[in-house]
């Protein structure tokens, strides 16, 4: 999806490590600040290209936020402590509901890799692995599952601290974008203000929200849609065409006067051209 009108979002992120994951319903970064301070962002493996990397968790300061592709997790567990998993429901006990299941692949302390199926079976509001031991996180599936959940780690040893690996609803394969920015020193946090742009989330329910509201637009992605299932490659182009110019008028009446203006001073007011702004 393009970058028409209700499509990009706030979101402000604390952590004390040196790398952050986007949530499922961001798709990138538009613009960032760290602790109040404007940083730039940059693609994949710049910073290797560049000088390298001391850790594969974070990024030298002087290159801001650089894109780390994507992970199955949202946050990486410590591979110098065991963990257990577990899986969440904060709105009460688990519904009822045949095959709904969340699926983890993981490697445990002795290097073994292992996984687990967990039925969500409608008992309590938690439900756990048994292995206690897992040091390493390589896939997570969600499998019928209606509402939304969280899969988190907990440290086997304080089980005070706790990890968000994964969360969501319906059938997919966890998959979250990261990036990795400087590590903070001394163990402090950071604040980082996003401006995102939001994903394609599948409809589920009647009450979930459809951010392109043009019905307009919908009517001609249909047709579109319509028209390529029927091998008809050319009529779906032209209603695609129609469907990016209805959306672009849209944004465009929603911005109002707030429009960029490239504007050419030569002579900068003291007859030196100078300042191009």
């Amino acid at each position: 999806m393009g970058y028409w009108r209700d499509l990009c979002y706030e979101l402000e992120i604390t952590t004390s490590n040196g790398y952050f994951s986007l949530p499922a319903e961001a798709e990138s970064i538009m613009c960032a600040t760290v602790d109040g301070t404007h940083h730039n962002l940059w693609a994949q493996w710049h910073d290797y290209k560049i000088g390298g990397i001391p850790n594969s968790y974070s990024a030298y300061p002087i290159f801001g936020i650089v894109d780390d592709g994507y992970g199955p997790t949202m946050e990486v567990l410590p591979n110098d402590t065991n963990h257990t998993l577990q899986v969440v429901y904060p709105y009460g006990t688990f519904p009822e509901e045949d095959g709904c299941s969340v699926y983890v692949e993981y490697e445990r302390e002795s290097g073994e890799k292992s996984n687990y199926l967990l039925f969500l079976d409608g008992t309590g509001s938690t439900q756990t692995l048994p292995d206690d031991d897992i040091r390493k996180i390589t896939e997570i599936r969600f499998e019928g599952v209606p509402v939304k959940v969280r899969l988190q780690a907990v440290d086997t040893a304080t089980l005070t601290k706790v990890y968000t690996l994964a969360e969501g609803r319906g059938d997919f394969v966890a998959r979250y974008r990261r990036y990795r920015t400087s590590q903070p020193s001394n163990g402090d946090t950071q604040k980082i203000f996003l401006l995102l742009k939001r994903a394609f989330l599948p409809l589920m329910d009647e009450s979930d929200i459809v951010y392109l509201g043009n019905v307009n637009a919908i009517k001609c992605a249909i047709l579109a849609t319509t028209a390529e299932d029927n091998a008809d490659i050319e009529r779906s182009n032209f209603h695609w065409q129609v469907c990016r110019q209805l959306l672009e008028e849209e944004k465009d009446a929603s911005r109002g006067a707030a429009r960029q203006v490239f504007t050419i001073d030569p002579y900068s007011g003291n007859g030196t051209p100078q300042n191009m702004y």
